[in-house]
């Protein structure tokens, strides 16, 4: 993982090897998520789009937006078959995998709740994230973000971030190993999220 922190107003291709601050929000006044299953078929469909390229290291869903750090993985590690699509310029290859993400999950939002049209604002959001304090910060904020919100007065009882699974013991597709290390132990990584209020 690198180290340090990179932000542009341009919109940034998703390099291998990088990590990134993916954010994005419903368009206007309409949510992203309204019942459970929407929170949890959001998840699946990272299951299955997005982890075959990324590790994910932490998220957090809230009604109308969502956060998560992704460590795109190196060029050894993409799906060949795939990435020889775009063998001229395969940058491209990431890219089209997260716009597949976004349209997937729209179109299955919008048949089950009988709505037409876009759903997240466009173009979605990254910052490469470089800088390993930034980092520890980073998820932090993400984590903490429901509380940011009002949501909820306790960040570690929201169902829908990575806190929980970074924690626990239980099989997760969450890079626990890789979030855990930029704290150095699960110890320190909850007496952060104590005791650093974003």
């Amino acid at each position: 993982m690198t180290t340090h922190l990179k932000s542009t107003n341009k919109l940034e291709k998703l390099i291998p090897d990088h990590t990134y601050h993916i954010y994005n929000k419903a368009i206007g006044s309409d949510k992203l998520f309204t019942t459970h299953e929407d929170y949890h078929y959001f998840l699946q469909k990272i299951n299955r789009f997005l982890l075959p390229v990324v590790d994910l290291i932490s998220y957090c869903l809230i009604p109308n937006h969502f956060h998560m750090l992704v460590d795109i993985k190196a060029y050894d590690k993409l799906p060949i078959k795939l990435l020889r699509r775009y063998t001229e310029e395969p940058e491209l290859y990431v890219n089209q995998v997260f716009s597949n993400f976004f349209n997937s999950y729209t179109k299955s939002f919008n048949k089950a709740h009988e709505r037409a049209g876009r759903l997240f604002l466009y173009p979605f959001k990254r910052i490469s994230v470089e800088d390993e304090d930034y980092l520890t910060y980073l998820i932090n904020y993400i984590h903490r973000n429901p509380v940011h919100h009002g949501l909820t007065k306790s960040f570690w009882e929201w169902r829908y971030s990575s806190y929980q699974a970074i924690i626990s013991d239980k099989p997760t597709k969450v890079n626990r190993e890789l979030a855990l290390s930029l704290f150095g132990s699960k110890s320190e990584f909850i007496s952060f999220h104590k005791e650093n209020v974003t």
